[in-house]
Order: C-alpha cells, then sequence, then structure tokens
C-alpha cells in the first residue's frame, strides 16, 4: 500500500494546488504538445475518455489505467491539426488485469517554415519538430486500487536551436463500490528540460481528475465521463463526454470541452472488424483555425 498512499499524498496536493488562478509566467510554459495526442477515440471524447479507452493509449494521459481491463494491442494514429502541422502516434499496450506495460511514440511535426533574416530576406526553410517516447507501468495494489507512472524522453528543434528532457506522469485509479463506476486522479508533466537559446523553458505541469460510469443493456453499453484539467499555465478546465457501444462493434462518441473555446464540440465513429479498430474524429476550432480530423488502427491479438 506504500506506493498507493505516496500517490494518493501526490493527488491531494493536486486538488490544492488546481484552486490556483493562471500562472503570471505562464509563457515561460513550453512542450504544450505533450498535452495534445492524436488518438481519435480521445480527441472524440475532449480529449480524456480514459475510463471508456482504458484499453487504448489512455494511458498516456492516466497512467493507472491500463492494468484496469485485460488487453493487448498496437495501434497508430494520425492527426491533421493547425495549418500544415500534424501530430503522429504509435502505441503498444498489455495488461493482464495485474500488470501494465505500454509505450507510446509521439511526434508533432510542423512541417516547412521558413527562415528570413532581420532585413526580411529568405534564407531557405527549416523543420521544427517535438518527439517523445514513454514508458508506462502501471499495478493493481488491491482488488479496486490501481496505480502506474509514466516515464519518458522528449526533444524539441527549432531551427539550429534544440532542447532535450524528461517527463513523467503519477496515475491513480479507483473503483468506488458504485457498479460500473470509476475515478481517476493524474500528476502530469513532472520533470525538466535543457536551455533553447540560453532559456529554460518550463514543462507544463497539469492535474487532471476523471469520473466516468456506465450502464449496459443486452446489445449495448452507454458511458458517460467527466473531467476536470487544472494544467499551471491556464484556468480549470471540465469536458463531459460520452460513448456508446453497439454489440461491441460500433463506437459513437461525443463531448463537450466547457471554458476550452475556441475547441468546445467534438464527435466521432469507431468500427471493430475481428481483431482491428477503425477510428475516426473531428474536433471544431474557430477563430478561423482549422477543424481537427484524426484516424487511427488498432490491432488487437
Amino acid at each position: 500500500m506504500k506506493l498507493s498512499k505516496i500517490i494518493s499524498v501526490a493527488m491531494l496536493i493536486s486538488v490544492a494546488l488546481s484552486c490556483f488562478a493562471l500562472h503570471p509566467e505562464a509563457g515561460k510554459y513550453s512542450y504544450q504538445f505533450l498535452n495534445v495526442h492524436s488518438d481519435p477515440a480521445m480527441i472524440a471524447m475532449g480529449g480524456r475518455g480514459v475510463h471508456a479507452l482504458m484499453d487504448k493509449s489512455a494511458f498516456s494521459l492516466q497512467p493507472a489505467i491500463g492494468a484496469v481491463k485485460a488487453h493487448q494491442n498496437l495501434g497508430v494514429s494520425y492527426m491533421s491539426w493547425l495549418d500544415d502541422s500534424a501530430y503522429n502516434q504509435i502505441y503498444y499496450s498489455s495488461s493482464d488485469r495485474i500488470s501494465h506495460f505500454g509505450i507510446t511514440l509521439r511526434n508533432l511535426d510542423y512541417g516547412k517554415v521558413e527562415s528570413r533574416d532581420e532585413t526580411g530576406m529568405f534564407l531557405g526553410y527549416y523543420h521544427p519538430l517535438d518527439l517523445s517516447v514513454m514508458c508506462n507501468y502501471a499495478h493493481r495494489i488491491t482488488p479496486s486500487i490501481f496505480a502506474g507512472a509514466n516515464l519518458g524522453v522528449l526533444y524539441e528543434k527549432l531551427a539550429t536551436a534544440s532542447s532535450l528532457g524528461a517527463h513523467a506522469d503519477l496515475g491513480l485509479t479507483l473503483l468506488p463500490p458504485i457498479e460500473n463506476s470509476s475515478l481517476s486522479m493524474t500528476v502530469r508533466n513532472l520533470g525538466a528540460a535543457t536551455k533553447v537559446n540560453e532559456e529554460r523553458g518550463l514543462l507544463p505541469l497539469s492535474f487532471e481528475t476523471d469520473l466516468g460510469k456506465y450502464w449496459e443493456w443486452e446489445n449495448a453499453t452507454f458511458g458517460m465521463e467527466v473531467a476536470a484539467v487544472k494544467a499551471v499555465d491556464e484556468y480549470l478546465k471540465f469536458s463531459v463526454a460520452s460513448q456508446i457501444s453497439i454489440w461491441d462493434k460500433l463506437y459513437l462518441r461525443g463531448a463537450y470541452k466547457i471554458k476550452q473555446d475556441p475547441k468546445s464540440l467534438s464527435a466521432g465513429i469507431g468500427f471493430r472488424l475481428r481483431n482491428i479498430d477503425i477510428d475516426y474524429a473531428w474536433a471544431a476550432n474557430s477563430s478561423g483555425l482549422n477543424d481537427v480530423h484524426s484516424f487511427g488502427l488498432k490491432w488487437n491479438f
């Protein structure tokens, strides 16, 4: 129980810190790509859905969740993001309901960017890049308590400048005595990175809570999740998401995000063909920004 007690204390601290106002030096928080995910099932559920998607790449958001349900799969996803940027991910996830091991590679590709001198003369192109490789381990502490941790390395390159760092997440998932319900708490983006052009960027530390409940019928399952996220450089944000599963073959997903303009609505659909999952998601953007589209494949074995 020692590990779960340590993580519980961390979660209580996160609740206290979640009441803080916007950080006065929010502009110094870098590596925001750590809070972006390309998995279409996640995007359709407002960037969360950690309980409904515990057998997908949800461990990248909630380190303990992967151990709750037995599974083994390999997945890839692609997201067309703002302008010409693209977010790619590949992950492996394996659980026997006692422990979970996962690994994920995330890459945010900004495409070609023009380089010009102080007079505006064109010098050529450079290719900015954000990259993270992260491993997960989770374990069942008791039949209703799961604890986990993520540990990863990150790399960021902008023109000729680059940065290398390490990041970690801590998570706890509880199965309350309410049928088909779950509660998760997470501290994400702990760590540090090297300086870029003599300035050290700070990781966007985030405190997150997810509450889920689902109902089962003969051929369908309906689940709802509520999430609260407090990053140190943002106001407290909320989301409400749902997923309907029909015959374990068709999945309909949607979410509404509160205090997260210009990206409040998202939706998606998924199909299971034998042991292959095919997912698509759309997320709205306003203020002249592109809508987000994401596609994913998952092989269950």
